[in-house]
């Protein structure tokens, strides 16, 4: 009994320790909650959110920028503050309530809000969300972000720019899926599917189920739409297969039909 008190006494301190230990580093962001309070100075207990520009307005002091500070750098700040004019030694602490939130929505494992607990980039922020599913356009995520001058809507793409686009409180990611291709006629399961990047017809006849036993390698067709008008792209898909040259397939876009007619022999 002794030694599971002993244990529990020791979590709670290592619990305690870690809360310390993230308060002492953490560098408070716009949209967090703090609180302050001042010792003997129950009037002086305020919880306060930051404000986009990074700051909080106190009784006595006015608006003072705490974006970029420990809870401790703070309380440095705010005690200095009210010992020019007010207070002797003021005693003042500092206690991170709540840290800002940003939003991971659309093709994700778990879209919800996330804490922004210190620097985030976007690689970060769908880990945090459980990854993201096999049908997501990650090459034009989209993040919608608060401004002083309004909304702007950011398209980043995840490979080229996810380590170094760092998340902003209050940032809505939107993961959005791909469009779909079409592939019919002679292949084993015609249909619509998710178009991905560099998708060729090849590979979209084998996702498909490959060519039925009537379907003809020498004439398969991609129909296309370009500003309205249909484009018919001839694919030598027997060719490519016998001699392995996959300079001649064609890649894909969003809203293609792939079709593999009857061979008639």
């Amino acid at each position: 009994m002794k030694n599971l008190i002993l244990v529990i006494v020791y979590a709670g301190l290592f619990v305690n320790m870690s809360f310390a230990q993230e308060s002492s580093v953490y560098k408070i962001n716009a949209g967090d909650i703090i609180e302050v309070s001042v010792y003997q100075e129950p009037d002086l207990s305020k919880e306060l959110r930051v404000s986009e520009k990074g700051e909080i307005a106190y009784p006595l002091i006015g608006n003072v920028n705490v974006s970029g500070l420990t809870a401790e750098e703070v309380a440095d700040k705010i005690d200095n503050l009210l010992d020019q004019e007010y207070f002797v030694d003021a005693n003042v602490n500092v206690f991170i309530k709540e840290h800002a939130k940003f939003f991971v929505l659309g093709e994700v494992s778990k879209e919800g809000s996330y804490e922004l607990r210190g620097p985030f980039n976007l690689i970060d922020a769908i880990s945090l969300a459980g990854g993201a599913k096999e049908n997501a356009d990650l090459a034009n995520i989209h993040i919608i972000r608060e401004e002083e001058l309004g909304k702007k809507d950011l398209h980043v793409c995840l490979d080229i720019q996810g380590r170094d686009f760092l998340i902003k409180p209050f940032d809505r990611i939107i993961v959005k899926s791909y469009g779909k291709i079409s592939i019919l006629g002679e292949v084993k399961k015609p249909g619509s599917y998710y178009y991905k990047q560099d998708l060729g017809v090849v590979e979209a006849i084998a996702m498909a189920g490959g060519f039925t036993d009537i379907g003809s390698r020498n004439k398969v067709k991609v129909i296309r739409k370009i500003q309205g008008k249909q484009r018919i792209i001839n694919v030598p898909v027997a060719h490519i297969l016998k001699s392995g040259d996959t300079s001649r397939d064609v890649i894909l876009r969003e809203g293609d039909t792939v079709v593999v007619p009857e061979s008639l022999f």
